[in-house]
C-alpha cells in the first residue's frame, strides 16, 4: 500500500499493484484519444475511478474530497490532477 497526501490535502491509500493493472493502462490510453462524445469520456472516467477506488462509496468519497478541496466543484480536471499525484507517489515508491 502506498499512503500519502496530495498537494491539496487529500489523503489516500492505494494498492501499489494498480500500476501494473492492464485495465488501468487501457483506460488511460483511451482517455488520451481525442473525444467528442462527452458521455464516452464520462464513462471512461467512471471506469477508471471504479478500478482505482473499488466501490461506489470509495469513488464518491474521492469525488466529495475533490469538491471540498476545489471550491465545491468536482471537475474532471481536478480529479485528474489529484489522480496524477497519487499515481506519481506510486511510481516514486518503486
Amino acid at each position: 500500500m502506498v499512503k500519502g497526501k496530495t498537494k491539496s490535502g487529500i489523503a489516500f491509500q492505494l494498492d501499489e499493484r494498480i500500476k501494473d493493472d492492464a485495465r488501468l493502462m487501457h483506460l488511460l490510453v483511451k482517455m488520451q484519444e481525442p473525444m467528442e462524445d462527452a458521455m464516452l469520456a464520462g464513462k471512461l472516467m467512471n471506469q477508471l475511478l471504479a478500478l482505482v477506488f473499488g466501490s461506489d462509496d470509495g469513488v464518491f468519497a474521492f469525488m466529495n474530497e475533490v469538491a471540498e478541496k476545489h471550491n465545491g466543484v468536482c471537475s474532471t480536471q481536478a480529479m485528474l490532477e489529484e489522480l496524477t499525484e497519487m499515481f506519481d507517489a506510486i511510481k516514486a515508491k518503486n
